[in-house]
């Protein structure tokens, strides 16, 4: 397990919850569905607190839960750095790997804690 997997984790520890959607509402963090095709989620700032879109085309599938602790992730790990668009191509493939990492620990456990099972029979 990696760092970020572990920053999730004790995230998800410091919190009492692995849903990711719970750990957003305890850290007043908005979540709004909106008209997105690609990517199905994003994270923009207002007043500099995060609120986390994501696309109406997946709020009643599972993969909004990997979406949304993704953009979660992007809070996390990459706090402050708002328009990392903007950032070389390395720099952001860096940082969505660094995202991709924190959502796949998290939902790990959160997998483990609500079904029973590991989060890649859901993938």
């Amino acid at each position: 397990m990696g760092i970020y997997e572990r920053k999730a984790i004790a995230l998800a520890e410091k919190l009492g919850t692995s849903n990711p959607f719970c750990i957003c509402k305890n850290m007043g963090i908005t979540i709004e569905y909106a008209d997105l095709d690609n990517p199905l989620g994003d994270t923009v700032y207002l007043n500099n607190f995060p609120i986390i879109l994501l696309s109406d085309k997946i709020q009643e599938k599972l993969k909004k839960y990997f979406i949304y602790a993704h953009e979660l992730g992007h809070v996390v790990l990459h706090n402050g750095i708002q328009n990392y668009y903007l950032i070389n191509r390395t720099t952001k493939r860096k940082m969505e790997s660094e995202a991709d990492r924190f959502a796949n620990g998290l939902l790990e456990k959160f997998s483990i804690e609500e079904f029973g099972v590991p989060y890649k029979y859901f993938l």
